[in-house]
């Protein structure tokens, strides 16, 4: 019986690349940078001289801020495009200038895109929450037009409160199945290697 061998995974790490995240409140854009490491997972034709494909990423970085007041504030996290998936799996903490109170959040769900339409997988996004505040201060995700991931925190009235967001996610390109070619890649990934 013949046996083919077509396909090679390849793992490269990276480190130190910057993430450029677009947050918004009150009509106001802010650009957050923040440096980032993780995974990368490409495929190449064996014995091809095609260069790889990315397949996947996995993407781990850390945002810090402060808000004031019942304000709502949004951040353009995870671009999106026709075939990709994300699965999210992030922390958000928060806590109030004076230290008397404090927000906990674990996220876990995720995204896919039809080329149409940015949907949650499962119809829903699950929070375990803990928190001093009122039920005006958390943290959610939903679909920001058919571009992006978008996360947005709430603020309450009469306080200043610092987050610190960890984020932590997994986008799949699934070029395998779409055939697409590694010109969708979102720049902050670095190029495979040359060797």
């Amino acid at each position: 019986m013949p046996v083919n061998k077509n396909l090679l995974i390849k793992n490269n790490l990276y480190s130190g690349v910057r993430a450029v995240i677009v947050a918004s409140q009150s009509g106001v854009e802010n650009y957050y940078y923040s440096e980032a490491r993780g995974d990368r997972y490409y495929y190449s034709i064996t014995g091809s001289t095609q260069s790889p494909i990315l397949e996947t990423v996995n993407f781990n970085a850390y945002l810090s801020f402060t808000m004031s007041g019942a304000v709502t504030y949004e951040l353009k996290m995870i671009p999106m495009a026709k075939g990709d998936t994300c699965f999210l799996n992030m922390s958000c903490t928060a806590i109030n200038s004076s230290g008397s109170k404090g927000y906990l959040s674990k996220v876990f769900g995720g995204f896919r895109h039809t080329g149409s339409a940015l949907t949650i997988i499962g119809s829903s996004i699950d929070y375990q929450t803990k928190t001093d505040f009122t039920s005006a201060v958390g943290v959610s995700f939903s679909a920001s037009g058919t571009q992006s991931v978008r996360m947005v925190l709430t603020g309450q009235a009469a306080e200043v409160i610092d987050w610190d967001i960890y984020v932590n996610y997994t986008k799949g390109y699934h070029t395998l199945i779409s055939g697409s070619t590694a010109s969708k890649i979102d720049p902050w990934y670095p190029p495979p290697p040359t060797s």
